[in-house]
């Protein structure tokens, strides 16, 4: 009997297992042509972090800041355009009656820190929550992961998710204060706000889902928290237009005041 049971055990962890490889290749495949998958709410994926020597820069923070190499597998996400048939209790805050302050991103950064954002209660506090959360309270419309229900999913449709408030970017050098930067992984990937600029292949980023205090409430996740990241899995980003410092004008050319000609 003994056995039995410990079989049985064993048999589900394996299903747990397959189920965890197969749901977010389901949902990539289906969002590639154009179907809405409705994933069981029992289905998780659970975060994997890779840690790494800390190094980088710490920005101006007094707590010791992780350093993390990748993070994946907790960036489920069920775009607001796939949610016919979907149960609203699940979805009574979708990021548009967060309050968070997008002022700046220091406004943004202490509107948020430490807070459990559920602004997609289908798969909790997910990364992709804080930006959908950011996105209605600066940009006044939702995020898109592009019907692949993955962070990393929100580069696909780059236009939609920048239209006119948001200059997309392609390269790390580009990455400044505030700039939302999407990461590539194995399974979902990962967004979240940078602080500052890439410090030797890592930034210092605002985010939900990444290595912080577990959230009570919810289907899983975690508080947003600040973390070193490298950016070598780095696919694009976001920059709010409104923190784009615009280029000083030059200074025009004196002339000589007697012949009228250039100096």
């Amino acid at each position: 009997m003994v056995q039995k049971k410990k079989t049985a055990k064993k048999t589900k962890r394996n299903y747990a297992k397959l189920a965890k490889i197969i749901v977010p290749i389901i949902a990539v495949i289906a969002g590639t042509i154009g179907i809405s998958v409705a994933l069981n709410i029992n289905d998780k994926i659970e975060l994997k972090i890779e840690y790494a020597p800390v190094q980088g820069d710490q920005g101006e923070y007094e707590e010791e800041i992780p350093t993390i190499d990748e993070i994946d597998g907790g960036g489920m996400f069920q775009d607001m355009t796939n949610l016919e048939g979907a149960d609203p209790t699940l979805y009574y805050e979708l990021g548009a009656i967060e309050e968070v302050d997008t002022s700046s991103p220091e406004a943004f950064k202490n509107s948020t820190l430490g807070r459990c954002i559920i602004a997609d209660n289908y798969f909790g506090a997910q990364c992709v929550s804080l930006a959908r959360a950011f996105w209605w309270s600066y940009a006044g419309y939702d995020v898109s992961t592009c019907g692949t229900g993955l962070a990393k999913g929100m580069m696909n449709c780059y236009a939609e998710n920048a239209r006119d408030k948001f200059r997309t970017i392609w390269d790390v050098d580009e990455i400044q204060e505030g700039t939302w930067i999407v990461l590539n992984g194995k399974t979902t990937g990962h967004i979240c706000m940078a602080l500052g600029t890439v410090n030797n292949g890592y930034v210092t980023c605002l985010g939900e889902n990444q290595g912080g205090v577990p959230c009570e409430y919810g289907v899983g996740g975690s508080g947003t928290n600040i973390i070193n990241i490298s950016v070598r899995d780095f696919i694009g980003g976001y920059t709010p237009l409104d923190y784009i410092t615009p280029e000083p004008e030059p200074e025009p050319t004196p002339l000589n005041p007697d012949t009228g000609i250039i100096k």
